[in-house]
Order: C-alpha cells, then sequence, then structure tokens
C-alpha cells in the first residue's frame, strides 16, 4: 500500500530516543523538553515555543491564555478539522462560521467583518493543509476591532508569509506533531507567540496551574498537557530537517499539478504572499467523476487516499449553530476534495504508479 503519509524516522532519530531513555528522562519535566523548545524556537525566529500534548491542547492553551470564556465569541473557516471548534467549545465560548475563498481554500477576509459582534473576542484564521490566509487583512480587521488572532497553523509548519514564518504573526500560533505532519513527536503540539505574558500564562496552565515554588499549590483550574521527554527526543533531531521535506513536498505538489491539471483536477492555490507547508496535496477532482469512486479505485489499487474534512458547521455537534450563511466554497471543496500521498519520501516509481492509476481510471 502506497500510504497517504509515512513519517521518516531516521537512525539519528532512534539514537537520540535511546540516548534520552538511558539517561532516565521520561516525563515533561527534563532538559531535553527545552531542548526542543529552543531548537524551535530558533528555527522560526520566535520568542517563545511551549510543547505540549498536542495540536488541540495548543489551541486550548492559547485560548486560555487570552482568557477566553463563556458569552465570547470566535470566528473560524467552516473548512477545517473538528479540533479547530472544539478548543473553544472547551472554555465555554462559541465557534462562528464563515465560507472559505474557493482558490486558496483559507478564511474568506472579506466575510470576517460582517460576523464580529459585541462578543467577539477572536479571530482564528486556520492555515489550512499548509496554505496560509490573507494574514494582512486579518491583521488590520483584529486591530480595528480589538480582538485577538489565534492562528490554527496546525498543519504550517515551514508555510511562511511575506518571507517570515507563518507561525510567528499575533497573537499566538499552535503547531501539531502528529504522525502526518511535516515533522512528528508521535502525539503533540506546541504553542507559538512572542508575548512573554502570554507564554507564562501557557506554561502554568499546561502543568496543573502551579503556583510558583510552593509543592502542590495550585493557583487555577489547570491540565495536565505537557509534552513527554519521548515525545520531544523523537522531534528534536527532525527540526533540522524541516526545509528539506517541504522542498521536497513542493516539488511533489508541483508534480502532481503538472499530470493532473490537464484532465481536470483543480489544486489548492496559494497567494503571492504565502508559501505553503504542502502538508497534504489537496486536489478537487474533475466535476465529471466520483470522488468517493476514484477513492475506493485507488483503495483497491493499494493507493490511500483522504477526503477533504468535512466542514464544521455541518457536524453534528455544531449544526445547531446554523443560520442563513452560505458555505457553498466549504462545501464544494470537501464534496470533491481529495489528498494524495504526500511524503517527502514518496520515489518515482511509486508517483508514477499513483498518477498512472488515476487516469486509469
Amino acid at each position: 500500500m502506497i500510504k497517504i503519509y509515512e513519517p521518516k524516522i531516521t537512525n539519528e532519530d532512534i539514537s537520540f530516543v535511546t540516548e534520552t531513555l538511558k539517561k532516565g528522562w521520561l516525563s515533561g519535566n527534563t532538559p531535553v523538553i527545552k531542548d526542543f523548545e529552543e531548537a524551535l524556537a530558533n528555527y522560526l525566529g520566535i520568542k517563545y515555543v511551549s510543547s505540549c500534548s498536542s495540536g488541540t491542547a495548543a489551541l486550548h492553551l492559547s485560548l486560555l491564555g487570552l482568557g477566553i470564556g463563556p458569552g465570547d465569541e470566535v470566528i473560524m473557516p467552516s473548512l477545517s478539522y473538528i479540533a479547530t471548534a472544539n478548543a473553544v467549545s472547551y472554555v465555554g465560548a462559541t465557534p462562528v462560521f464563515i465560507d472559505v475563498d474557493i482558490s486558496t481554500w483559507q478564511i474568506d477576509h472579506r466575510l470576517v467583518e460582517k460576523k464580529i459582534t459585541k462578543n467577539t473576542k477572536a479571530i482564528m484564521p486556520v492555515h489550512l493543509y499548509g496554505g496560509v490566509p490573507d494574514l494582512k487583512s486579518i491583521q488590520k480587521i483584529a486591530k480595528k476591532y480589538k480582538v485577538k488572532i489565534i492562528h490554527d497553523s496546525a498543519e504550517a509548519l515551514g508555510s511562511k508569509y511575506n518571507n517570515q514564518n507563518s507561525t510567528n504573526f499575533n497573537d499566538v500560533s499552535i503547531l501539531s506533531f502528529f504522525p502526518n505532519k511535516v515533522i512528528t513527536t508521535g502525539e503533540g503540539g506546541a504553542v507559538c507567540t512572542n508575548n512573554k505574558k502570554l507564554y507564562d500564562s501557557i506554561e502554568k496552565f499546561k502543568s496543573h496551574s502551579l503556583k510558583g515554588s510552593v509543592e502542590y499549590l495550585h493557583s487555577d483550574i489547570g491540565y495536565n498537557y505537557r509534552m513527554s521527554s519521548m515525545s520531544a527526543s523523537i522531534g528534536f533531531p527532525q527540526i533540522k530537517r524541516i526545509d528539506d521535506y517541504v522542498s521536497k513536498k513542493k516539488l511533489l505538489y508541483e508534480e502532481y499539478k503538472t499530470e493532473l491539471e490537464p484532465i481536470g483536477f483543480e489544486f489548492q492555490n496559494f497567494d503571492s504572499a504565502s508559501e505553503s507547508s504542502y502538508w497534504l496535496i489537496a486536489t478537487k477532482v474533475p466535476k465529471n467523476i466520483s470522488r468517493n469512486k476514484l477513492k475506493k479505485y485507488l483503495f483497491n489499487n493499494q493507493v490511500e487516499t483522504r477526503n477533504v474534512f468535512i466542514p464544521l458547521h455541518l457536524q453534528p455537534p455544531y449544526k445547531h449553530l446554523l443560520n442563513n450563511d452560505s458555505f457553498e466554497n466549504s462545501i464544494e471543496i470537501s464534496n470533491r476534495g481529495i489528498c494524495l500521498p504526500s511524503s517527502p519520501g514518496l520515489n518515482k516509481k511509486d508517483f508514477n504508479f499513483v498518477v498512472n492509476t488515476i487516469k486509469n481510471f
């Protein structure tokens, strides 16, 4: 089976994990955690990185750190993984959905202002499939209405906006290190910010809100969201390989486009200010064929693919938030969208097999 994504764990990674084990470093309070965070901060060019147990936990911590809670609203695109909305629900706030741009698949910034109310506390742009939203326009809106920006950049490690890592924009960004991400820690995530006060708050919340140096005294209701040493030791050696992986995935994206656009496939596009991480290479199938039949045909021929996310406004926990808005772009992309094998190590033979199998269908 040609997998949709296969993480590349090298001998160096395995040796680093073994060394960590031999030192007896197991918990989230060991030196390898700080080594991982500092190396990632240096790569990103950002002041503070706080590692945690997942990308979802990173979103939850960001909302907690910004003081968002019951009665507040957070604007987000409907086309995203459900964790984007769930994290907002965790703090008792309400997700507010808007449609995406049909070309870039990113949150349509032109619709954001229409949804801002006195209860709006944040905008949560999703850097979908490694693409980057129009951050300049979103920042202008946030400044005008004095709301925060929480970047769900779980899929965008290595993505850039105006030559700057897309994780580095106000107010806070998150990353995921799930096995299908650009680098992996098995399970894990991180919060990225240049705001020291916010960073300190997140560090507190992720460790049961321990208060100072007094044992077992907790200032607030906190969470056990620390990353384990094993996770950090898997990810640490991979940081220096991020750019190499992204370069290989970009080439793969371009090769897929060259082969499949002439027969009607429509790929996610990126505006001139952004550079994608090409997390999963996503495309819309031609209008005259069935995405699901193609997916089944590929699977029967040992090629794994994945559908694009189901829009959040159609998810059972969030259908009660529906109004008269149109989400036609999100629905179209979801219904026709398919993610192709996207491993940076995908060899030419397997790539040709994937493309030829699609063409045969």
